[in-house]
């Protein structure tokens, strides 16, 4: 196996039990590794939440229960896919698979290109500057270079990288 759950859950183990004081390695990966999904899904999490607060007029309390629990239900779906459920399929892949195939292919490069879209073209380029420059505490030497990046190589490299990701460009 080279990548995806195989790797974290077979493949890696297998390794931890060949080294020295494996079995310490093996869960202080796993426990960083949870730390790493607990950090990542509260800064996804608030994301939703404030959206739905925000946008959407719900309590912040209801707005995080709304997000909390469609998360542990995607979550169950995803898992068990991997299991009693595998024969359901989305377009050939399992749960897990179709969800992990729409976020890596389509909504990273898709969000990465909106973002510098908007960044370059969309957003005043007075606020840009304060971003960037911490209001102007900070030299920004590179500025025009920046805006030039984000106008037209990012958006190029981005929607290269989403095409061929879908299979619709190859070199």
């Amino acid at each position: 196996p080279t990548s995806g759950p195989s790797l974290v859950f077979i493949t890696l183990p297998s390794i931890f039990n060949t080294m020295t004081f494996g079995p310490f390695w093996s869960a202080l990966f796993f426990l960083l590794l949870i730390l790493a999904a607990l950090t990542s899904t509260i800064s996804l999490h608030e994301v939703l939440t404030a959206y739905l607060h925000e946008e959407r007029g719900l309590s912040r309390k209801r707005a995080a229960w709304i997000v909390t629990i469609s998360t542990a239900l995607l979550a169950c779906a995803s898992s068990l896919s991997l299991g009693a459920w595998g024969e359901f399929k989305i377009l050939g892949l399992n749960i897990f698979d179709s969800l992990d195939f729409v976020t890596a292919n389509i909504l990273l490069p898709l969000g990465g290109l909106l973002t510098s879209i908007f960044a370059g073209w969309v957003l005043d380029r007075k606020i840009l500057h304060a971003e960037v420059s911490e209001h102007g505490s900070m030299k920004c030497r590179l500025f025009g270079l920046l805006v030039m990046l984000l106008r037209y190589v990012c958006p190029a490299l981005l929607l290269w990288i989403f095409l061929y990701n879908l299979g619709l460009f190859r070199l």
